[in-house]
C-alpha cells in the first residue's frame, strides 16, 4: 500500500495546480472543492485497505483531467505516467501499454522523461512476459548512469528465468562492479548454475570447478559452490581437498551442515585418519548444529563402541536438544533393548506416530517468505531470493 501510496504523488500535485488554478475563478469553487474531497476519499480508500475503490476514484480523476487539458506540459507527464501505472497495479497491462507507447511517441516530451517512461514500458512487458521487449529495453537504460542499477538488476532477473547464465553473469558482474557490493549471493548462484550445466554436459572439468572458483570469490559464503566443489575434488580423488571444502560450510553457513554430511562421511572412509571425523562432529555438536549433526555422531560412536553407549550420548543431547528427530532415534534404541510384550508394543506405536509426524513435515523453509519444501532449492520459488532455503530442525 506504501508504495501505491508513492505513486499517487504526482495525482496530489496534478489536482493541486487543478484546484489552485480552477479557484481563482469563482463560479468554479464548487468543482475544485469536490476534486479535493475525492482526493482525500481516494487516499482514505487507501488507509482502509480498500485499494480496488482508491484505484477506480483515482483513474477517473486523472481521466477528467486529461479530458478537459487543465494541466501544464510537466504536469500533464506526472499524470499520464501514474495513470499507465495504475492501469497495471489493476491488471490492465494493454491500457498501460497504450498509455506509456504514446508518451514515448510524442515529440513535446524531455529525454530524461521518455527515459522514465522506457523503464515504465518495461516493467509493463515484464507484467505480461514479454520478456524480448523489456530486455531490450532494459539494455537501452543499462548504458544510462541513473538507470543503470535497476536496469542491470532486471536483466539478470529476466535471463534468470530463460537461464542464460551467461548473459546473467555478464550482467551480474557489471552490477557488482557499479555497486560495489561485497556479497553477490545471486551471481554467485549464475556461476554456480553454469557449472552444473558444464557437469551435466560432461564438458571440461577444470572449467567447472574455475566457474565455482568464481562463485565464492564473489560471495565467500556461497555453500551450494563449496557443496559441488567438494564432489569435484572426489571425482578427481582428492578426498583431503573435498573434506577441507565441506567442513569449511560451518563457517559460511553452519544451517547447511547437514547437507555435507552424507559426503563428509564417505570421504573421511577413503583416508587413514578418518578418527578426525568424530573430532569435527563433536566441534559441530558443541556449536549446537541441527539434529543430523546429532545423529550421524551419534551413529560414528554406535559403530566404535556399541549401542549402549551411543543411546547414552543421545539421551544427554536430547536433554540439551530435544527434537523429534533425536526423539525418534531415542524410541527406537529404546525398542532394541526390550524384550516382546506390552511395553515394547507400546513404544513402537509412539515410535510410529513420531515416524508419520516427520514424513509429514516440511524439511526446508524459506527464511524470507516462509515458503516449505521437502527438498533443497536454491532459490525459492515463491520469492524468487536465493540460498534463502534451509533445512528446519525438527
Amino acid at each position: 500500500m506504501l508504495e501505491l501510496l508513492f505513486l499517487l504523488l504526482p495525482i496530489a500535485a496534478a489536482y493541486g495546480w487543478y484546484m489552485g488554478h480552477r479557484s481563482a475563478k469563482k463560479d468554479q469553487e464548487e468543482i475544485s472543492n469536490k476534486l479535493s474531497r475525492d482526493y482525500m476519499t481516494g487516499v482514505n480508500f487507501l488507509l482502509s485497505n480498500q485499494q480496488e475503490k482508491a484505484v477506480d476514484l483515482f483513474l477517473k480523476m486523472l481521466e477528467k483531467q486529461e479530458s478537459e487539458n487543465s494541466i501544464d506540459n510537466n504536469s500533464q507527464f506526472e499524470a499520464e505516467l501514474t495513470l499507465g501505472n495504475l492501469f497495471r497495479s489493476r491488471g490492465e497491462v494493454d491500457r498501460a501499454l497504450r498509455i506509456h507507447q504514446n508518451i514515448d511517441n510524442n515529440p513535446n516530451y524531455t529525454y530524461e522523461q521518455k527515459l522514465l517512461t522506457k523503464q515504465q514500458l518495461a516493467k509493463d512487458f515484464m507484467f505480461i512476459g514479454f520478456l524480448d521487449r523489456a530486455e531490450k529495453l532494459y539494455q537501452e537504460l543499462s548504458e544510462e548512469p541513473d538507470y543503470a542499477e535497476n536496469a542491470l538488476h532486471e536483466l539478470a532477473n529476466i535471463y534468470q528465468r530463460t537461464k542464460e547464465w551467461h548473459k546473467a553473469i555478464e550482467v551480474g558482474e557489471r552490477y557488482r562492479k557499479l555497486t560495489q557490493a561485497e556479497n553477490n549471493i545471486a551471481l554467485s548462484h549464475y556461476y554456480c548454475e553454469l557449472a552444473l550445466q558444464l557437469e551435466q554436459e560432461q564438458k571440461n572439468r577444470q572449467h567447472i570447478i574455475s566457474y565455482l572458483t568464481k562463485a565464492l570469490i564473489v560471495s565467500p559464503n556461497c555453500v551450494r559452490a563449496s557443496l559441488v566443489l567438494a564432489e569435484e575434488y572426489a571425482l578427481q580423488g582428492d578426498y583431503q581437498q573435498a573434506i577441507k571444502t565441506l567442513e569449511h560450510i560451518a563457517e559460511q553457513n553452519i544451517a547447511y551442515v547437514s547437507e555435507s554430511l552424507p559426503a563428509l562421511v564417505n570421504y573421511y572412509q577413503h583416508l587413514p585418519n578418518h578418527h578426525e571425523l568424530e573430532l569435527f562432529l563433536i566441534r559441530l555438536q558443541q556449536q549446537k548444529a541441527n539434529s543430523a549433526v546429532v545423529l550421524t555422531l551419534t551413529h560414528y560412536i554406535e559403530q566404535k563402541s556399541g549401542a549402549t553407549v551411543a543411546k547414552n550420548h543421545l539421551y544427554h543431547q536430547l536433554e540439551k536438544q530435544p527434537t523429534m528427530r533425536i526423539f525418534h532415534r531415542f524410541i527406537q534404541y529404546q525398542i532394541d533393548e526390550l524384550e516382546e510384550g506390552n511395553g515394547k508394543e507400546s513404544l513402537k506405536l509412539l515410535y510410529n506416530i513420531v515416524d508419520e509426524r516427520l514424513k509429514q513435515s516440511f524439511e526446508y523453509r524459506c527464511n524470507h517468505c516462509g515458503f516449505q519444501s521437502h527438498k533443497l532449492i536454491w532459490q525459492c520459488p515463491s520469492c524468487r531470493h536465493w540460498e534463502t532455503i534451509t533445512p528446519t530442525e525438527n
